[in-house]
């Protein structure tokens, strides 16, 4: 059975009793070969809800997987309905996409019938101190892959997610940031980063060889920045780049923006303090004048 605080929708279909036994014969359980986004909600609202949809519709187009938008926000648009009635009116709305059944073997079905699975959970845990106040970060020694052909999309394989994550078991470190195989900066376990050089100039990492392009993300380049008259360029980041770096600042849709006051290597021993400066408070400010989910 499943616990009275969790919620799950299939095909639009809101499950109160065991998942169907058909998705164990589903491509995104037996091969990964699927996709997902988790969304913040705000008094019953989902934020950002285009811009996840149309990263959703650009992964399952890469993954070959039929996607009607349309649909995907009918069923999402129903879940919502669904956990108002239920009072629940606030935390995180994952979707899952998924090629649907298909048997044995890589190939994919002649005619895929993608699953749609919307599955609600609280907000996590710190939510609430992961913007108050500066957090401690450690490098990753696990690298990410270069694999051009799967580089920014959220597909359901997050094993080098799992494998850096697992570095590290104490209470220290709110995030872990990832490198490439060459050293270059990438993003965090969980969220893209942005960068204030040495020369006070503002970055955030290519990823076009790895790594996710986040929806808040775009938000802060195509937005935020220039809401401020902030130029922000996307660029490689070594590591050398990183230890010199003014400022540090993590982001993703669900938590918002939030800064890096302590940088970690990855044997434990502190690289740096890093400030909050004046451009950062501005840049904060900004997202929640347009997005107050964010305060």
């Amino acid at each position: 059975m499943l616990n009275s605080s969790s919620y799950f929708s299939l095909n639009g279909q809101f499950i109160t009793d065991n998942l169907p036994l058909n998705l164990l014969n589903d491509r995104g359980l037996a091969y990964g070969h699927g996709l997902f986004e988790s969304i913040l909600l705000n008094d019953s609202r989902l934020g950002l809800i285009d811009r996840h949809l149309a990263r959703l519709c650009e992964g399952a187009k890469i993954l070959s997987i039929p996607l009607d938008s349309s649909l995907v926000l009918k069923f999402i648009n129903l879940f919502i309905d669904q956990l108002h009635a239920a009072s629940v009116t606030d935390g995180v709305v994952k979707i899952i996409v998924t090629a649907g059944e298909g048997g044995r073997g890589y190939q994919s079905p002649a005619d895929i019938k993608p699953t749609i699975i919307c599955s609600y959970s609280n907000l996590p845990a710190g939510f609430s101190d992961y913007r108050a106040q500066p957090l401690s970060v450690r490098y990753c020694q696990h690298r990410l892959s270069d694999n051009q052909a799967l580089a920014g999309i959220k597909h359901l394989n997050r094993l080098d997610q799992i494998m850096a994550r697992n570095e590290w078991n104490c209470g220290r470190y709110q995030e872990g940031l990832m490198f490439s195989a060459s050293d270059h900066l990438l993003e965090a376990i969980s969220a893209n980063v942005l960068v204030k050089n040495r020369a006070g100039d503002w970055l955030t990492p290519d990823l076009k060889r790895a790594g996710i392009k986040g929806v808040m993300r775009s938000v802060m380049i195509e937005e935020i920045f220039p809401a401020c008259n902030i130029a922000i360029s996307i660029a490689e980041v070594s590591g050398d780049q990183l230890a010199q770096c003014q400022v540090l600042l993590l982001c993703n849709s669900v938590k918002g923006l939030a800064s890096v006051g302590s940088l970690y290597d990855g044997q434990n021993q502190l690289v740096k303090s890093l400030p909050i400066d004046q451009q950062t408070l501005m840049l904060y400010q900004k997202l929640i004048e347009l997005y107050p989910q964010y305060k």
